[in-house]
């Protein structure tokens, strides 16, 4: 008896494995923005609230220096950062990602960007974000001058590279 107990330990093990499941659906997201309605209305504000938060205006009479200085002033910085962080990961969702390899990485170096530039604005460092601001405008510009092409489509990409 214990002959035949092996094999139908093994058809049991078999049919208890998942023999004959579903793969698990996709999550259901629905994007709903093309990649330049994203920009135009998430990226491109978000980033010029960080671009515009700190610098320096320069006149023959003298240097102005500005940066946040009220609490509402650094949580508009921390929302833009925030904003910035979870659009890299919009950009990778549905049909706005353009491939699966270039495109992913350059959507995550702006995840990247984002939460350095949320940790500065946490940490109410001026000077980091002024050099954040640099790291963020990298990520978008790589992926413009990769992908991006006047007129091409409606969505405003180029096709991927073979």
């Amino acid at each position: 008896m214990r002959v035949t107990s092996i094999p139908m330990a093994a058809l049991l093990v078999g049919v208890l494995s998942g023999c004959g499941e579903a793969p698990p659906e996709p999550p259901p997201f629905k994007p709903m923005a093309t990649t330049v309605e994203l920009m135009h209305a998430i990226v491109d504000p978000a980033a010029d609230v960080l671009w515009g938060s700190v610098g320096s205006i320069v006149t023959a009479e003298a240097t102005e220096d500005f940066f946040p200085r009220t609490e509402e002033e650094w949580i508009a910085v921390e929302n833009a950062a925030f904003v910035l962080m979870e659009s890299g990961n919009l950009l990778m969702i549905g049909d706005r990602a353009q491939d699966t390899g270039e495109w992913m990485t350059m959507s995550r170096g702006l995840v990247d960007a984002g939460k350095l530039a949320l940790d500065a604005a946490r940490s109410r460092n001026p000077d980091q974000i002024f050099m954040i601001g640099g790291e963020v405008y990298a990520a978008c510009d790589g992926c413009h001058q990769r992908y991006w092409v006047e007129g091409a489509d409606p969505d405003g990409v180029a096709p991927a590279a073979p």
